[in-house]
């Protein structure tokens, strides 16, 4: 705009540059609709994930995976050149990109609690040894559901036309936020479950146990059911 009042100074009497189409206030909506769906998408899964693992600093570990997936695909899209656009941004799905952290925490917590009611209060090195041998053990699952995600995506790259601009971006900028799950998984989240997570049990909280009490409450009955009528199921 500043450019065009510039240009308007040097035309000749009578011509005027009228603008014809102005974009400026969808792309302030565009940003604020992706900011606003990022955060809330964010709140929600935090919550949702400390009230299912029932340890806040373990919920908070998880929870703060998901920024610096951000980080790490936005780093990417820079380096190859992808807009960031309601698409690309959009099609993020917390769930997936917390599920290897979800796994590895949670399987460290556990181990951390048994190993504390068995030796009473543990130190640093404790805490290092068994983080050590719990993300070992699940490392495998976590990183294979995430390469398999990985692997659904890249019939997507293939795309050419409209289709691809549309949608080639969207399965990159997912591709490199599972990246980055991967990598903070190998790094980050062991690090930050041996110096945070804390292995007493009273740090737990109740709603934790209920909930997943009444899961296993409608859950196990259908589940025997299931494993009687298999003809019925399998049909």
């Amino acid at each position: 705009k500043a450019r065009i009042a510039q240009l308007q100074e040097s035309l000749p009497e009578g011509v005027e540059i009228v603008p014809f189409l102005e974009r400026s206030t969808l792309v302030s909506k565009t940003i604020s609709t992706v900011i606003e769906n990022l955060l809330i998408g964010f709140i929600i899964v935090a919550i949702v994930v400390i009230l299912l693992i029932g340890n806040i600093r373990a919920g908070l570990i998880i929870s703060s995976v998901i920024p610096l997936c951000f980080l790490i695909a936005l780093s990417l899209m820079y380096v190859f050149n992808i807009d960031v656009n309601l698409m690309s941004m959009g099609a993020l799905d917390f769930g997936i990109i917390i599920d290897g952290a979800v796994i590895i925490v949670e399987f460290t917590a556990l181990r951390l609690l048994q190993k504390a009611s068995k030796k009473g209060s543990l130190n640093q090195e404790d805490k290092d040894e068994t983080t050590i041998k719990a993300t070992s053990r699940m490392m495998r699952s976590a990183i294979f559901g995430q390469l398999i995600i990985i692997i659904v995506f890249i019939p997507i790259l293939s795309l050419s036309g409209v289709e691809g601009k549309m949608f080639i971006p969207m399965a990159l900028t997912f591709i490199f936020a599972i990246i980055g799950a991967i990598i903070t998984c190998l790094t980050y989240v062991p690090v930050m479950s041996s110096i945070f997570i804390n292995s007493k049990a009273k740090n737990r909280f109740k709603i934790s146990e209920k909930i997943l009490e009444g899961v296993r409450w409608a859950y196990i009955p259908s589940l025997k059911w299931a494993l009687r009528q298999k003809k019925v199921v399998i049909g």
